[in-house]
């Protein structure tokens, strides 16, 4: 999947001092490294980690199970959840972020710099999961693929965050285009992919799969008003 966003993930590194210090500060550093400083003043801490205990609590996490992310970035989720008692592991195709992560969660299971649809399905996890990553996928096929591997990795859930809507493409092209002065020339060749509910709803049908598109909201975070978010179960 080469595109213009490989790059510009790739020269992401981390700030000085940024890796060190308390738990909160090298988290938020992470959560930078992912791209949560694009808009606004930014996302605050205590956002992050209701949304973070939300997810936990929709992939069936406790302490003691096993998790994997595709597209973990610099590794801010596996941080905390290794910190909570998770067993970890994950992978992104960003190879300095990566890099990043495997300084941040040492304890990893896996940890790989790799396109998500090759990520390996012979180590099995509780739980496989991915945010804000699916926009960034080329089309349905691609996208088709990489559940596919999230489910053969998995043994009991799949969960899918921040997939921007279909539905809602022109409100968020008019939103950018109003708060980001030139947008259109800004982000040429920088597409992002818009998915409808009904493609995982096949998806889940074909593979005998329960599915819930829960309420889970970031507070204070600019995009939420154009995503959605998908869990799948097996039965």
């Amino acid at each position: 999947m080469e595109n213009k966003w490989k790059e510009i993930w790739n020269r992401r590194k981390p700030a000085a001092g940024g890796l060190t210090g308390d738990w909160e500060h090298v988290y938020l550093e992470l959560k930078r490294l992912n791209g949560y400083d694009v808009m606004g003043g930014g996302v605050p801490l205590d956002s992050f980690l209701d949304f973070h205990a939300g997810l936990k609590r929709l992939l069936h996490l406790a302490p003691g199970k096993s998790v994997y992310e595709v597209g973990c970035g610099a590794g801010a989720n596996m941080y905390l959840m290794q910190r909570e008692g998770l067993t970890v592991g994950g992978s992104d195709y960003a190879e300095g972020l990566v890099a990043t992560a495997r300084a941040v969660v040492p304890a990893a299971r896996e940890m790989g710099a790799m396109e998500a649809a090759e990520i390996p399905t012979d180590e099995k996890y509780d739980a496989v999961y991915s945010c804000g990553v699916f926009s960034y996928f080329p089309d349905e096929d691609y996208t088709t693929r990489v559940l596919t591997r999230m489910l053969e990795k998995s043994t009991h859930a799949v969960g899918i965050t921040e997939l921007h809507d279909a539905a809602l493409y022109d409100d968020y092209i008019a939103f950018r285009r109003a708060s980001i002065p030139n947008y259109d020339e800004r982000y040429e060749g920088l597409s992002r992919q818009f998915l409808r509910r009904d493609f995982f709803e096949d998806f889940a049908r074909a593979h005998d799969l329960s599915i819930d598109f829960p309420n889970l909201a970031m507070a204070n975070y600019w995009n939420t008003p154009f995503i959605f978010h998908v869990f799948m179960y097996r039965k």
